[in-house]
């Protein structure tokens, strides 16, 4: 009876752990990105039309969500190769008991006042990352908090220096 015992503890810790060790942990601390958006972690990036007041997130809250890292190349010399490592939009409106589809557009609006509108067609068709780092490196100063990185998409949909989020839901 005592071995069948031990057993089931032993079993019941070994879960334990590998639960642990398996859980999504977010892109922060598992991949070392706590370290690369230091000097920018708590920037504030707006967010209207999500709930019924705005609020606001930053850089380190959205890397404690689960993460995606992906690169995708531009169709322009201009635009290049861009590396992303942050939640998916999907990953973030899942928090607030959405789905991108909730939404007839979801607009970003960088510091400078440019802006990127995601209409019902895009918000269906694209996986739409949340950049909070270039792979594992900050994001370079002029793109932070937040960059889109949006594979298959229009490079120019890709806005970085986003410091505003505003979903409009359908009618």
């Amino acid at each position: 009876m005592k071995k069948i015992l031990r057993a089931r503890i032993f079993i019941s810790i070994m879960c334990i752990l590998c639960a642990a060790v398996w859980l999504p942990a977010g892109c922060g601390s598992a991949s070392g990105l706590d370290a690369a958006i230091a000097d920018y972690a708590d920037a504030q990036i707006t967010v209207a039309g999500l709930t019924e007041t705005e609020f606001t997130i930053s850089p380190s809250e959205l890397a404690e969500l689960d993460c995606v890292s992906s690169s995708a190349s531009g169709q322009t010399a201009k635009a290049g190769t861009v590396s992303a490592a942050g939640p998916t939009l999907e990953t973030f409106l899942e928090q607030y008991g959405k789905t991108q589809t909730d939404f007839a557009l979801a607009r970003f609006i960088a510091s400078d006042g440019y802006r990127v509108t995601l209409h019902i067609q895009s918000l269906e068709k694209y996986e739409i990352i949340l950049s909070v780092a270039s792979g594992d490196k900050p994001l370079p100063e002029s793109e932070r908090p937040l960059r889109l990185l949006i594979p298959g998409a229009e490079s120019s949909q890709w806005i970085y220096a986003v410091e505003r989020i505003e979903f409009e839901a359908k009618k």
